[in-house]
């Protein structure tokens, strides 16, 4: 496998694993706001027209999504490529599990270690042995 693949395949468990946080932290704040926009006022743009309004309209989960849709389309490339099926996927979603939980840390959000860890070894051996094949 070429470094580059190695490369690209990191990349984007990186942008997946980080801006998945984001992405629920903007939606939450979308509920929020929501929320509040019901409780103060009625009327408006009804159901999903209102609702998509919302997403466009709030950068902290839109800019996160469209990082993550980046990576979704460099991993499409990759896939479209060259690139060895069996050790490119797996290492994408290894990377965006360890990206994930490092970027919850670093958001301050709890999450269940032993949950994680058992979740780490076992995506670390099917690497492993798609690697290995």
């Amino acid at each position: 496998m070429l470094v580059s693949e190695i490369a690209c395949g990191v990349l984007v468990g990186v942008l997946w694993g980080v801006t998945n946080p984001l992405i629920k932290r903007g939606g939450q704040l979308v509920e929020k706001r929501k929320a509040e926009a019901a409780t103060s006022a009625g009327g408006g743009v009804p159901g999903w027209a209102a609702d998509w309004a919302a997403l466009l309209s709030t950068p902290s989960f839109l800019v996160p999504q469209v990082i993550n849709q980046c990576g979704s389309a460099l991993f499409v490339l990759l896939l479209g490529g060259d690139a060895r099926l069996s050790t490119v996927v797996p290492l994408a979603n290894a990377t965006s599990l360890a990206a994930n939980a490092l970027a919850d840390v670093a958001l301050g959000e709890r999450y269940r270690v032993q949950l994680l860890l058992p979740s780490v070894a076992l995506v670390a051996g099917g690497l492993l042995l798609c690697s290995s094949a």
